[in-house]
Parts: structure tokens; sequence; C-alpha cells
């Protein structure tokens, strides 16, 4: 007899998808021990709905040294299309501390990383529905000397 439990459709759809548990924060800092070009952090409006209000420059720059010790650091930023702005710099540290940012000029904000520059995508074919995300995870991560952030599972039709 084997010990594996019967699969139902809501073990099945634990083992779609799974996401890290370390915060952004966490995730910069590690990065920050490995090579890459740069960190880009994205600044929004806590509203979706809303974009952030443009402002001058020059306030902006003002307000960023009042909150962001190691602001020398900051190579670029500029407002988006999308009524958010963008931070580009290669410290892990200032891209933690603008990560922490929860009011930006008066104005509740969101942050997040776009982890292009930082981290890549890949594709493993043929895993077993069995096999919960954690464990695969954790495989890849000892394996490979990587931290796994998301992953996703495709099921095949057939």
């Amino acid at each position: 007899m084997s010990n594996e439990k019967p699969q139902t459709l809501g073990t099945v759809m634990n083992n779609i998808y799974f996401k890290s548990n370390k915060t952004p924060n966490e995730l910069v800092l590690r990065a920050g021990q490995k090579q890459y070009n740069e960190i880009n952090v994205i600044v929004s409006n806590a509203d979706k709905n809303k974009k952030l209000p443009h402002s001058n420059p020059f306030l902006v720059q003002a307000f960023i040294k009042q909150v962001v010790n190691r602001h020398d650091n900051i190579e670029n930023m500029k407002y988006t299309r999308q009524g958010k702005i963008l931070f580009t710099t290669e410290d892990p540290l200032c891209a933690v501390q603008l990560l922490s940012l929860t009011k930006f000029m008066e104005t509740d904000i969101s942050t997040d990383v776009i982890w292009e520059n930082i981290c890549s995508r890949f594709l493993i074919f043929d895993i077993p529905v069995n096999t919960p995300m954690e464990e695969l995870a954790k495989e890849i991560q000892e394996k490979n000397y990587m931290d796994v952030i998301e992953m996703q599972r495709f099921l095949k039709q057939n």
C-alpha cells in the first residue's frame, strides 16, 4: 500500500502557484550579494485607479534627499507613462530604503521591484502534478544556489 494522499482538486490547485515568503526588501538585499547591473524600484499611487501627481523635479529631489539617506546612489529617476516614478540604483540598501517608503510627498504609495535585470526566467518540463511546489522550489534552491521568488505550474490538457 502506498502512503500517498489521494489527489483532490484542492490539493492540485494548491500545487499550481508558489510565491516565496521572503519580503521584497530581503530579496533585494540577497540580490546585492550576487552580480547584477541595476535595481529598478517603481513607486505608484496606493490607489491603483489614480496616478502619482506630477511635481517639480527639484521638489521631488529635495523630498528624496530627506527620506533616503543613500540618495546619492540613485542613478536615474523618471515619471512613467502609467503615472508612476521609476528609480534606478546599483545600491541594494538604497533600493530597500525606497521600497520602505509609504508616503511620497503627502500621497500614500505602494512600491515594488522590477526583477528583469536581477533574475532569470526558465521553464522546466514534465513535473508530476503530485510534486508539491514548495518541495520543487526547495530542491531548485539547494542544487543551483539560487533563490526562487515565484513559480507557476502549467497543466497540459492531456
